[in-house]
């Protein structure tokens, strides 16, 4: 049977990876396509005379059932499914079942072949489709530092016995808008161009300081040779900084000699970057950690050069480097207030332009980072000086830097021990004054109260070590779910040892076998929002019981499924990212499931992202969305995430939790 050209013209440009063609080619392709009517009287006798082929369901249902007979896909329209045998070369195995006649395009291994050679994105969609991927061709690799610029993809049905997922072009969300770029989307390396400027440690301060106003820079690096090596060996480990800063209120305050060597001022150990990082990570750590100045070095720990916030700023002009700046520089709790209500509108434009769209959470956490770090200083002006050591600590989503504009607060307190009454009385101060600024800079209190304003989430080092020991050791279902909020932690202010002391005891107590068990128990028994034959299935209830909440059953199961396999291995760090990067060559993770996970959670993101720009400032749900409002692709896209979630859910199951 020929169908109608123009009707299949209109298809294929709602069909992936056809729509990639230009218009000649899908023209020819048109032209090639046979269509036929199946049903089950003649189901097996067409695919026996067109076999191998790439088919297309053009209406009807149909399952897609291996050789054992059981469902492998439930095939709907613009489903596609044949093109691993045209690829391997391997003999059709499966079977195709008729759950309502309908009609199959299919395109001839000749046709197929010769798409193949005229369109390179028609062939690296089927490529990477066969290699079970769910996200296209990004700009770079996830890593640690920087998430990769995510693209999308979509799940097809093998006809060779497996199922894969199909990878297409870059940027297909809710509204398969193409997003934009922004300047903290480029490399460090991009932009830092004048070389390091350098000493050994055997120079003066004023050796450093003549340095300085001669190449005209504020900072200089400190070099010395490593252990073992020879003091003129070309390969020098970086030792430390000396800043304009350092100069003024270690040397020049403190009335020292200028004569001295300058490892006596200098900042040792400085926080660092590598040149393939972004601007984003160079702005995060340098919002974190309240610094002007970043060495960058390369793959090798070599110094490439210097960047500053200086450099930050030439580049974003007035944002958001400037509302960052503009936040740290504000005096009043009244100034801060109204530097915050800056932040909604300049987000929803930021989101929108952004390739790399983890970039807007961990921008959020910065400027929640940055308030709070104004407000507690501006409790400090008012009480004085904290009376002993502390540590504000960020849970939940601003902890993972994953934050949207409606989450909610998540933060406590950890305090050193020995504290009296009055020192508390300090700091239940400070709490309070903290929770209730973010919440007139709009970032709403918590409804479970987990908040450093709660005493609860106010307590010493041995009362925090105390409530996870009890947590770990009798996981009561309500404990599990602190847990799943508690052991994603950053902290934001502070004294950095008695963070890092706390941090480490915490994941100690975190590798309890019995305790993981039961944390995998309660996961698995989450399940995605895929029911039979893999239809989608609404979470929500009453009006909204169409609606599929993807933070709940989508990223949120990601982030707990990462979890596991962290606290398993020991890791400190609290993003999800950066989790999978570190547990790259697990033996319990293996490195396809390592990615599945970075790119079904980078997907979910950008879509949760796209879904609430496009409902922002309605009553609409902000985390669920009715996927039939979705387009073709992304539709698809979303049922590989589920399965890749309900997989990995499943192997949890049977690694920690004796599911099966």
């Amino acid at each position: 049977m020929q169908p109608e050209f123009t009707d299949v013209q209109r298809f294929l440009l709602d069909c992936p990876p056809f729509d990639e063609l230009d218009s000649e080619q899908r023209q020819w392709v048109a032209q090639q396509i046979k269509a036929a009517y199946v049903n089950e009287h003649n189901v097996d006798a067409l695919f026996k005379q067109h076999s191998p082929a790439l088919y297309i369901v053009r209406s009807g249902g149909f399952d897609l059932l291996a050789p054992d007979q059981h469902v492998i896909e439930r095939l709907e329209s613009h489903d596609l499914f044949g093109y691993p045998s045209l690829l391997s070369g391997r003999p059709v195995v499966n079977k195709l079942k008729v759950i309502e006649d309908g009609i199959i395009y299919i395109v001839s291994a000749g046709a197929f072949d010769k798409l193949r050679q005229n369109s390179r994105a028609f062939e690296q969609y089927f490529i990477r489709a066969h290699g079970q991927r769910l996200l296209g061709e990004v700009t770079r690799p996830y890593s640690a530092g920087s998430a990769a610029g995510s693209s999308a993809g979509s799940t097809a049905a093998n006809g060779d016995g497996s199922r894969s997922a199909e990878s297409v072009r870059a940027g297909a969300s809710a509204s398969d808008k193409t997003p934009g770029f922004d300047a903290l989307e480029l490399t460090i390396g991009e932009v830092v161009s004048r070389k390091p400027v350098t000493l050994p440690m055997s120079a003066t301060i004023r050796e450093a300081a003549q340095l300085m106003r001669d190449h005209k820079v504020s900072s200089v690096m400190i070099l010395g040779a490593e252990l073992g090596l020879h003091p003129t060996s070309p390969n020098q480990k970086l030792f430390g900084i000396l800043t304009d800063r350092d100069l003024r209120n270690r040397v020049i305050a403190a009335g020292l000699s200028y004569d001295i060597q300058v490892n006596a001022a200098m900042t040792q150990a400085p926080a660092t970057v590598y040149g393939r990082q972004t601007l984003m990570d160079a702005l995060t750590l340098m919002t974190q950690h309240n610094i002007h100045h970043l060495p960058v070095l390369d793959d090798n720990d070599q110094p490439i050069g210097m960047i500053t916030n200086t450099d930050l700023m030439r580049q974003q002009r007035s944002e958001p480097v400037m509302l960052i700046s503009a936040i740290n520089k504000v005096t009043t709790r009244e100034q801060l207030i109204e530097e915050a209500q800056q932040i909604p509108a300049y987000m929803q434009t930021f989101a929108a332009r952004v390739h790399d769209t983890t970039m807007v959470g961990r921008l959020l956490a910065s400027l929640t980072d940055s308030m709070t770090r104004q407000l507690i200083r501006l409790y400090e002006q008012e009480h004085g000086v904290a009376p002993g050591t502390y540590c504000w600590i960020a849970f939940g989503s601003q902890g993972r830097e994953d934050q949207v504009l409606s989450s909610d607060q998540d933060n406590g307190l950890l305090l050193g021990n020995g504290l009296n009454e009055q020192q508390l009385e300090w700091f239940k101060g400070l709490g309070e004054y903290v929770c209730s600024g973010l919440n007139e800079c709009g970032i709403p209190l918590c409804p479970g109260d987990i908040m450093a304003s709660n005493a609860d989430c106010r307590r010493t080092l041995d009362g925090w070590l105390d409530r996870f020991h009890t947590w770990t050791e009798s996981p009561t279902p309500k404990a599990l779910m602190y847990c799943q909020i508690f052991f994603d932690s950053r902290m934001v202010h502070g004294n950095k040892r008695l963070y890092q002391r706390y941090r480490e005891e915490v994941a100690k107590l975190g590798e309890k076998d019995f305790f993981l068990g039961n944390l995998a128990r309660l996961q698995v028994s989450v399940q995605v929002p895929l029911g039979l034959f893999n239809r989608f299935r609404g979470t929500e209830s009453g009006k909204d019981s169409d609606l599929i909440n993807i933070k709940r059953y989508g990223i949120a199961l990601i982030n707990d499924i990462v979890r596991i396999y962290s606290l398993h291995a020991g890791l400190t760090v609290p993003q999800t990212l950066q989790r999978l990067e570190q547990l790259r060559g697990s033996n319990l993770l293996n490195r396809k499931d390592n990615q599945s996970l970075a790119e079904a959670w980078q997907f979910l993101t950008q879509l949760r992202l796209q879904h609430q720009l496009e409902i922002w400032g309605t009553d609409k749900p902000k985390n669920a969305l009715d996927p039939d409002e979705l387009s073709t692709l992304t539709r698809r896209q979303l049922k590989t995430a589920f399965r890749i979630i309900k997989e990995c859910q499943q192997g949890v199951g049977l690694k920690f939790g004796r599911v099966g």
